[in-house]
C-alpha cells in the first residue's frame, strides 16, 4: 500500500529532479479513493516565479528537503484514512431470545458409514433453561440438505407438543432457514419438508427463524452427533441431556443470569 501510495505521489511531481528542477503544475486530486484531497504545492513553479522577479534561488538540497516533507505529510495523512474498517463481529456464543419466547436450535449428522443422520434439538428460554431436547436417529440415508431440513421440522414439531407457542427456531443450515423464511425457493428435495414446516408454524402464535453459525448452535450440533448411539429417538423435557451437560453451562456462562 506504502509503496503504491508513494509511487502516486511520484506520478503527481511531488518528488523533485534537482538537477532539471523538473517539478509539475498544481494539481488537486483524490488520493486513494477516500474522499480525501490534498494540495500539492506549486514549490518549482514559486521558485521560478521568485528567480524571475530578481530573488535568491533556493538551493537544490533544500528544494529536495520540501519536496521530501510533502511526501511525509502526504503518507502520514492519507494512510490512516485507507485503513479497512473493522468487520463487526457476530455473536461468538448461545444467544438467548427474548423473554417469554423459545429458542429451538436445531442440526443434523449425516453418519455415511452406517447409511443413517442424526437429528438434534434443544429448546431454551430466555435464561437458558431446557424445555426440551431431541436427539433421533434415522434409519434411512439422506443428504446433507435433507437431514438438516428434517432436523428443522422436528424442531418445530417437539416445541408444539410443548405447548410452546411464540418460538425462534435457529440453524447454521442457511439455505433451510431461508427456506422456512420464504426468502427463497426451496430446493426441490426439502420442498415438502419446508411446506410442512411452514404449515405448522402457523399454528403458533409468533415464531421467527434465523441463521447463526455452527459454534452458536453447538448443543443442538453435539446432540445431533450423539444420535448414532440413540436406538430411534430420545426425548428429554425440562432435563439436560448429558452429553450436553457442559456445553448448556458454558452457555449459560456467557449470559448474565444464573438459571441454575
Amino acid at each position: 500500500m506504502l509503496k503504491r501510495l508513494f509511487l502516486f505521489v511520484e506520478h503527481c511531481n511531488v518528488t523533485t529532479h534537482v538537477s532539471g528542477l523538473s517539478f509539475g503544475h498544481p494539481k488537486r486530486r483524490p488520493i486513494l479513493n477516500t474522499g480525501l484531497e490534498i494540495n500539492i504545492k506549486p514549490s518549482a513553479q514559486d521558485e521560478k516565479n521568485t528567480v524571475r522577479h530578481g530573488g535568491a534561488s533556493k538551493q537544490g538540497k533544500t528544494i529536495a528537503e520540501e519536496a521530501r516533507r510533502y511526501r511525509e505529510e502526504v503518507r502520514t495523512t492519507v494512510l490512516p484514512k485507507c485503513q479497512l474498517p473493522k468487520p463487526l463481529g457476530n455473536h461468538k456464543h448461545w444467544s438467548p431470545p427474548p423473554q417469554d419466547w423459545y429458542k429451538v436450535n436445531v442440526d443434523a449428522a449425516v453418519f455415511k458409514e452406517n447409511g443413517t443422520c442424526g437429528i438434534g434439538v434443544v429448546i431454551r428460554n430466555n435464561m437458558g433453561q431446557i424445555m426440551g431436547a431431541m436427539s433421533k436417529q434415522m434409519g434411512f440415508p439422506l443428504r446433507a440438505l435433507e437431514a438438516e431440513a428434517k432436523a428443522a421440522e422436528a424442531g418445530i414439531l417437539l416445541a408444539w407438543d410443548l405447548g410452546l407457542k411464540d418460538i425462534i427456531v435457529e440453524g447454521d443450515a442457511q439455505m433451510v432457514i431461508q427456506a422456512i423464511n420464504g426468502g427463497v425457493a426451496p430446493a426441490i428435495p426439502i420442498l415438502k419438508i419446508i411446506e410442512g414446516s411452514r404449515r405448522c408454524l402457523q399454528m403458533f402464535c409468533s415464531w421467527k427463524a434465523v441463521h447463526t453459525n455452527r459454534k452458536n448452535n453447538t448443543a443442538a450440533h453435539l446432540l445431533a452427533k450423539d444420535a448414532r448411539n440413540v436406538k430411534e429417538c430420545v426425548i428429554w423435557v425440562e432435563e439436560t441431556p448429558p452429553c450436553i451437560e457442559n456445553q448448556i453451562k458454558c452457555d449459560v456462562s456467557e449470559l448474565d443470569v444464573s438459571p441454575y
